[in-house]
């Protein structure tokens, strides 16, 4: 993709996830139309090529409004969870020597390990645990504080995925990036739990996968390209029911009724169809890898990210823009299915092509 069109993609995600305002929603609609433009040559957009051809029946312009904004990315502040600061004496410090913990105790309490980034105190927090792991002679308030350690490390994960900096560029502000790609880096955030979990944490092989996840991800475009789809679908079958009494006559169909079946069958079924079911198909892939890197950290995320979830990525919940953008695609097909069956035309005999028809039974 060029580099002005992931521009356009960055940019209707955050007009459409960031304001209220007016001029965002016209801003919005404005590059949906840009973003148009960035479909590769010979491979014209099939949401507008249908629009096109659906109006020119119908002898209308069908023109997809922009669709009301969803919510932004919850603020870091709110995301962070806060982290308990544990304290030992003089005399504690010096018995850690015995347990090789000294220069790590000592590197915590330098300049640069008070200002660590999250991932880093993840990382120094995991080491401490696996050198006392290791130490065949702690003392038994050493074990104490390392039982306290632990019971911090879900909501130090936390911080350091989810709750971070670089997760909240990848839900809007990273450029567009391939949604297997995507759903494996992901994976790779899981495998780190587990890792973490079996005390076998690598911090820099994870700051490399997180580091990634900051450069391309998958979140923002998808929600800009369920916008457009949802205004596309929603659109055309605003247009099919305001048309619906007159294309049939007695159960018969009209000629400009066997002319949308035509464009059905092109258009749709060999066009937007197939588009979709390969997009959905790669959203809901990368959707359930997230969903399960939330439950993984069961009773960890705080209250506005579950929110969040629910409002933009809960298949469950009938409100959020995935199950909205896939519920779109039913009531589109479910207004055709009412045509067909009012105009008494069998959806198989539309299409000649095997393809076609074969898809077309099925819906």
């Amino acid at each position: 993709m060029p580099k002005w069109c992931e521009w356009f993609a960055n940019g209707l995600s955050r007009a459409t996830s960031e304001t209220h305002s007016p001029l965002a929603r016209v801003c919005a609609g404005v590059l949906v139309v840009a973003l148009a433009a960035c479909v590769p040559r010979g491979e014209p957009d099939p949401g507008a090529a249908y629009l096109e051809r659906l109006g020119g029946v119908l002898d209308t312009a069908l023109i997809p409004p922009p669709g009301p904004r969803g919510p932004p990315w919850p603020s870091r502040r709110a995301l962070t969870l806060p982290i308990v600061a544990l304290e030992i004496d003089a005399v504690e410090f010096v018995a850690l020597h015995g347990c090789d913990l000294g220069a790590l105790a000592g590197y915590r309490n330098s300049p640069l390990g008070r200002v660590q980034r999250a991932s880093q105190r993840l990382g120094y927090e995991a080491e401490w645990l696996r050198i006392v792991g290791r130490c065949a002679n702690a003392p038994v308030w050493l074990e104490g504080l390392a039982r306290e350690k632990r019971a911090a490390l879900p909501a130090l994960f936390w911080n350091a995925t989810l709750g971070s900096e670089e997760f909240r560029i990848a839900a809007g502000a990273s450029l567009p990036g391939d949604a297997t790609a995507f759903a494996h880096q992901l994976e790779r955030l899981r495998a780190h739990h587990a890792a973490l979990l079996r005390d076998a944490f690598d911090v820099d092989a994870f700051e490399v996968d997180l580091g990634r996840l900051a450069r391309e991800s998958a979140i923002g475009t998808a929600r800009a390209r369920w916008l457009a789809q949802r205004a596309v679908l929603d659109t055309a079958r605003q247009a099919l029911l305001a048309e619906a009494p007159r294309l049939c006559r007695n159960g018969r169909p009209t000629p400009r009724a066997r002319y949308l079946t035509n464009v059905f069958a092109r258009f749709y079924v060999l066009g937007l169809q197939p588009a979709l079911a390969r997009e959905h198909a790669r959203d809901g892939a990368w959707i359930d890898v997230l969903l399960a890197l939330t439950d993984d950290q069961s009773g960890v995320p705080p209250p506005v990210y579950r929110d969040w979830v629910r409002a933009v990525l809960d298949p469950a919940q009938p409100s959020s823009e995935w199950a909205r953008t896939r519920a779109a695609v039913v009531a589109h097909a479910e207004v055709w299915q009412a045509l067909f069956a009012r105009c008494g035309i069998d959806p198989r005999s539309i299409a000649q092509d095997p393809a076609a028809a074969g898809t077309i039974s099925a819906l």
